[in-house]
């Protein structure tokens, strides 16, 4: 049982190496067959005749939402409002170093927005499943305020994953501010914390 779990975590390496240097038009079952070392049967065994498959296993690996979904839950369902504030912020900043450091998640995120993938559609609603618990109790602190977390949530996620998208193709500058670098990326971090902070403090004087 374990040579089969080490088996199929090896295929499910594979198509993160090809994903990584080839892009989703590399991942053909030939491909991460011999990439894993192993015989297309076996990929066929452990995950179906459908790629697809394979290929979900292996974002829900990568994804950041899908990996945290079972801490961010428990916690989201404390119900308390300065572990709402800290969870969110915390999301949020960690969202943050995750994408900005790992390559696999970009490109997965490009093939999200750049073609017509019922799969990647699919985790996109995944995701948005499990984001209604968190949403739905930081929202209880900003009911009868004309503060909408809904629509900060969006541009704050919108803007990480386009200030990271960006730097792959046209630099490290945005703003002025090196994204990059380590003074750039600890700005960012700050700021996450210091943009939801005055939007609870905001909620809270109406």
């Amino acid at each position: 049982m374990k040579n089969k779990e080490l088996t199929k975590q090896r295929i499910i390496n594979a198509v993160g190496e090809i994903f990584k240097t080839e892009g989703q038009k590399g991942l053909k079952i030939a491909r991460i067959a011999a990439k894993a070392g192993v015989d297309r049967a076996l990929i066929y065994q452990y995950f179906g005749k459908d790629i697809k498959a394979l290929i979900e296993k292996y974002i829900v690996q990568k994804d950041y939402w899908l990996r945290f979904f079972e801490k961010i839950s428990t916690e989201a369902g404390k119900n308390n409002h300065e572990t709402s504030k800290d969870l969110v912020i915390d999301i949020l900043q960690n969202q943050w170093r995750y994408f900005s450091e790992d390559i696999e998640m970009q490109h997965l995120i490009l093939w999200e927005l750049s073609g017509n993938s019922e799969l990647m559609k699919s985790i996109h609603n995944t995701r948005e499943l499990l984001s209604e618990p968190i949403l739905e109790m930081a929202e209880t602190n900003f009911v009868n305020t004309d503060v909408n977390f809904k629509a900060i949530a969006v541009l704050l996620l919108g803007g990480i994953y386009y200030a990271n998208l960006h730097t792959m193709y046209n630099g490290n500058i945005m703003c002025g501010l090196d994204i990059k670098s380590p003074s750039g990326q600890n700005e960012i971090i700050r700021t996450i914390s210091q943009l939801m902070g005055w939007a609870y403090e905001n909620a809270e004087k109406k």
